[in-house]
């Protein structure tokens, strides 16, 4: 009994070190409502890569069909201040095919991409644990539509002397 629990904890661990970023995702409403979770084997979770105190995610599957879930992209210009929870954050939920499929966002930023206006409205928390950082999404488009993501970072990428290193 001894030696099956040790290698179910053994795969286990190597099944979590696998993991590098876990996205849950629930559309709350809209076209694409429903609960959908990503996992990826690489790391999508960063800080300082967009700014020195930033924290982003950037993750897209290359091949998806028309209503699969294949993109969240976060950029959060404060990590400091989503510790408590900020508006302050762009967010990028995307389904089907890169640059093609629908998207929802919300940016809450005072310039966003492309110089736009403010969109849909929302709150970003981040949770340190360790090194790395977790971070949990509510918000609503500007046409209505409820998102609700957690981004579970086992390994987080920094900037750290013009060098990118993973812990």
């Amino acid at each position: 009994m001894k030696i099956l629990l040790s290698i179910a904890l053994l795969f286990f661990s190597i099944l979590t070190n696998a993991q590098n970023s876990i996205i849950k995702l629930i559309m709350v409403s809209g076209p694409n409502a429903g609960n959908y979770t990503a996992n990826s084997d690489k790391t999508t979770c960063s800080c300082g890569l967009t700014g020195e105190k930033s924290f982003g995610n950037q993750f897209s599957q290359k091949v998806a069909k028309d209503n699969d879930f294949s993109s969240l992209q976060l950029i959060v210009d404060d990590k400091d201040a989503a510790l408590k929870g900020t508006n302050n954050f762009y967010i990028k939920v995307a389904f089907g095919k890169i640059l093609v499929g629908k998207k929802y966002e919300i940016d809450g930023r005072n310039s966003g991409i492309g110089f736009t206006k403010k969109m849909g409205k929302g709150i970003c928390t981040l949770t340190k644990h360790g090194k790395s950082y977790d971070a949990h999404i509510v918000g609503e488009t500007s046409d209505g539509v409820k998102i609700d993501a957690t981004l579970v970072c086992n390994k987080t990428m920094f900037k750290k002397n013009e060098q990118y290193i993973e812990e």
